[in-house]
């Protein structure tokens, strides 16, 4: 694994953690796995970032091998491309891309979808997701002998999806591909993609029951937002909760908030949310307006940047998703909720605000629209949530006969 650039150039990302503003903690993290690359990439058993991950994976917990996914996943996108850490590349960037070992023709089918779903306005992220899973499912096909449209079998992929045993990929990946093909239809006109498409296996959605916070939860947490004592919390997370917890919004568009986003007049939030790339509005409500008030005239750090939730250190910037996790987190501790265990993190707070609307009667499609949602379907997962709706449809047994034995068990 040939690690010149980064021995020469690695002084130059820490000189940039440094001056932005970044923690001695976190920079020290930077160097020491900076130091470890540097040290193992002699082993000839390692030629890449990925393969030097999946060497850690004896040496540590699940937990510290997903934080080192992260920084790891930088210092790759440093050295190879010469790109900083900044809070849009937050998840690090040891996904294999396969598209350049692509033949002439996978890769133009590749660059059809991503021009005509540019074109469409879809969002960079999502575009960048598929290609990667298009590139996968192509290199895939490549390694079994086809280098073209033409050449796909039926076999080749099914057994993408399946092993002879069991299911190796799901629902999620066969829609990916389904919908890169689609996306081609129009351009190819010799009906390779609908052949490709018509081989990709039958498969049902399967997703887990979104979990959400208890009426007895929900009231500790409205306490401690109410409440005027902040002892070993600040104004600055108790705004950020209290966004959740009363809009549904999601962890990325409250740390991209700006003053520009906050119609004070017409008491409105309107922004472009990152994740779908379509706009968004929603009502302010008091709570909502007096918690961001709060902390603008009392916390917040003097500054020119437009965002409205800051770091508190020197180089004052806009907040990374860690930041608006620890939010959570306090909030949570302080409330003593979930301290003993449990799922956490600020979407528990857009789980309960969507089964709270449910549970009022509130129609999904409104629902949808509050939750800033791209497409209806995704309001599903979050009806299994809803307890009391799922109770009314339960079936009695009284009609039944059911030994005693069966009850007493």
């Amino acid at each position: 694994m040939n690690v010149e650039n980064l021995r020469r150039t690695y002084p130059l990302l820490i000189d940039y953690l440094r001056e932005n503003g970044y923690t001695k903690v976190y920079i020290n993290e930077f160097l020491t796995d900076i130091k470890q690359v540097l040290r193992e990439a002699s082993d000839p058993r390692i030629n890449s970032y990925e393969e030097y991950y999946d060497s850690l994976s004896t040496r540590f917990t699940k937990s510290t091998l997903h934080h080192k996914l992260k920084i790891i996943g930088k210092i790759k996108q440093f050295d190879l491309k010469g790109i900083f850490p900044t809070s849009i590349h937050r998840c690090g960037f040891l996904k294999q891309d396969n598209y350049e070992c692509l033949s002439p023709e996978y890769k133009n089918v590749i660059d059809v979808f991503v021009k005509s779903a540019t074109n469409r306005g879809l969002s960079e992220s999502y575009t960048r997701h598929l290609k990667l899973a298009a590139a996968k499912f192509f290199d895939y096909q490549q390694t079994h002998g086809t280098h073209t449209l033409l050449d796909v079998s039926e076999r080749t992929v099914q057994n993408y999806f399946y092993d002879g045993e069991k299911i190796v990929r799901g629902f999620d990946v066969m829609k990916q591909i389904k919908n890169v093909l689609k996306e081609c239809i129009p351009h190819y006109h010799n009906g390779e993609c609908e052949r490709i498409i018509s081989f990709l296996p039958i498969m049902k959605k399967s997703h887990k029951t979104y979990p959400f916070l208890e009426e007895e939860e929900l009231e500790k947490i409205k306490s401690v937002l109410f409440s005027s004592d902040c002892t070993n919390l600040s104004l600055r997370d108790k705004a950020i909760v209290t966004i959740a917890f009363y809009t549904g919004l999601r962890g990325c568009d409250i740390a991209a908030l700006t003053f520009d986003n906050i119609n004070w007049e017409h008491n409105i939030i309107h922004l472009i949310q990152n994740k779908t790339g379509a706009p968004l509005i929603l009502p302010l409500r008091p709570v909502v307006g007096n918690a961001i008030f709060d902390y603008v005239e009392k916390e917040r750090p003097d500054s020119d940047n437009e965002t409205i939730f800051l770091t508190r250190d020197k180089k004052t910037r806009k907040l990374r998703t860690t930041s608006i996790y620890n939010a959570t987190i306090a909030v949570l501790t302080k409330a003593g909720v979930r301290v003993k265990g449990g799922k956490r993190g600020l979407h528990l707070f857009r789980h309960s605000f969507t089964v709270a609307l449910l549970q009022n009667g509130i129609q999904t499609p409104v629902i949808s629209e509050v939750l800033g949602h791209a497409s209806p379907i995704s309001i599903e997962p979050y009806l299994e949530s809803d307890l009391i709706c799922l109770k009314e449809c339960a079936l009695s047994i009284e009609k039944y006969p059911v030994g005693k034995e069966v009850i007493e068990e």
